[in-house]
């Protein structure tokens, strides 16, 4: 006998962008994808013909549009708790509310030292997004991060003493070039803190990490990551973390009749060491 464990249902990829017009020329944009998944009273519709507890995912979409209208700044964090509040708040039945915004960043055009008032850039660097989880009678948990953000450093990396048996045939590198398409999601306390600000905090220390300490492998530099960002950054309770390994092998050119510098290396991405953690305050 068959039963219903579990089910939730939504919209995704709902698109919006919005010009936020601070007068007739300096203007700001946002430009979001939504996730948003409901769950609750809803059985009856997969058990019956009984439809009634369902929210068309048209509706979601509309929703999404209209709070865009009413809400939306530059702060996808503070939308996504919008967006999760608004259906609890509307919807009785629903017990549940799981909110994804994701950014494409634009950036301001620099024309002859000048940050344009009104004509953008695609910072492409990253997939910036924010997700919130609401749950009936508890606190949303709200969180932020980006998906591959691309960074590289040409040295300053090692990898050395690791564990050697028959099948390992790397061989041990004092000074290597390191690269990774980073993943990071921070957790914040609570639904007070000053997302943007907090954001930008976070970004920093990775680069600060990555950018100015030695590296004896990635799963050191993560570690030093996220315990940096949690020193930085107080409004955060744990940031996950995922570093996979974008590689750039040395390229052997004596037969060419070059000698072997490892200045010519030859990028490749997979397959692909994955290294990943939860770094949480204690």
């Amino acid at each position: 006998m068959a039963t219903l464990e579990s089910n939730r249902y939504g919209k995704f990829r709902v698109r919006v962008m919005k010009v936020i017009r601070h007068d007739e020329s300096h203007h700001d944009v946002c430009e979001l994808e939504a996730d948003v998944l409901l769950q609750g009273d809803l059985a009856g519709s997969y058990l019956s013909d009984d439809n009634s507890s369902i929210v068309p995912t048209d509706t979601v979409k509309n929703t999404v549009h209209l709070l865009a209208h009413d809400h939306l700044t530059t702060c996808r964090t503070s939308f996504a708790n919008v967006i999760g509040e608004h259906f609890l708040d509307t919807y009785p039945h629903l017990s549940g509310v799981t909110v994804e915004l994701r950014e494409r960043k634009w950036e301001r055009m620099t024309i002859e030292g000048s940050a344009h008032p009104h004509s953008f850039v695609h910072a492409a660097n990253g997939e910036p997004f924010s997700r919130g989880i609401f749950q009936r009678g508890h606190e949303p948990v709200l969180s932020s991060g980006i998906r591959g953000h691309l960074v590289m450093k040409t040295t300053a990396s090692s990898f050395t003493g690791y564990n050697v048996c028959d099948l390992t045939t790397l061989p041990p590198a004092t000074d290597r070039v390191f690269a990774t398409r980073l993943t990071a999601e921070w957790t914040f306390c609570d639904k007070t803190a000053y997302f943007p600000t907090t954001d930008a905090s976070v970004l920093s220390a990775v680069h600060e990490i990555f950018a100015t300490t030695h590296s004896p492998s990635v799963q050191r530099t993560l570690y030093q990551i996220g315990e940096l960002a949690l020193e930085r950054v107080p409004a955060i309770r744990r940031i996950d973390l995922k570093m996979p390994n974008v590689h750039f092998l040395g390229l052997d050119l004596a037969k060419l009749g070059r000698p072997d510098q490892k200045v010519v290396l030859l990028p490749t991405d997979e397959p692909a060491g994955e290294i990943e953690a939860v770094i949480v305050r204690e």
